[in-house]
């Protein structure tokens, strides 16, 4: 059946096309408030987690600056092998202190360095014997980072910056 035409050339007006047009205008009406409520919904769920996102990272950079503080006791540093803890809890770290002949007492001026020596002496090493004439020579890691013990003795660890807090120290306060 071929729909008949007015003299504009659209279809005529008929009826079943009127109630055909009225039922798609009221469903368009009905249901336009819930696909309004649905995008807002989705836009408040969006830029929350954005928001969240935010907080949270500004929360991090916060903590990790009023956490750091200076090295207060110079008389000794801990050095890590690693930042992560052995099978029984602990982490692998070897004390250091440098004698000062004047003093008689020790006095750590440069923690990374001697870190560093330690390392390189192969300290670290799985094969390492301390009571050996010698040892073979080990590596230092690329990346080592400075961090405060509770006591304020300076901790080395071996990681990225933020591997302080990871391991549960306080970084080290830049002068």
């Amino acid at each position: 059946m071929t729909p008949a035409y007015d003299r504009d050339d659209m279809p005529d007006m008929t009826t079943r096309r009127t109630d055909a047009i009225r039922d798609t205008l009221l469903t368009q009406v009905r249901t336009e408030a819930e696909r309004r409520r649905h995008r807002l919904r989705r836009r408040f769920a969006l830029w929350g987690g954005i928001g969240i996102l935010v907080v949270g990272g500004v929360a991090t950079a916060a903590t990790a600056v009023v956490s750091a503080q200076h090295v207060t006791n110079k008389d000794s540093v801990y050095c890590f092998a690693s930042a992560e803890r052995s099978a029984n809890g602990e982490y692998d770290m070897s004390g250091a202190t440098m004698y000062d002949p004047e003093s008689g007492g020790g006095r750590v001026e440069n923690a990374l360095e001697l870190c560093r020596t330690m390392w390189r002496q192969g300290v670290f090493e799985k094969d390492h014997d301390p009571l050996a004439a010698t040892n073979p020579p080990g590596q230092a890691p690329k990346d080592l980072q400075v961090c405060v013990m509770p006591d304020g003795t300076a901790a080395v660890v071996p990681g990225r910056p933020g591997v302080c807090s990871a391991v549960g120290l306080a970084e080290e306060k830049g002068d």
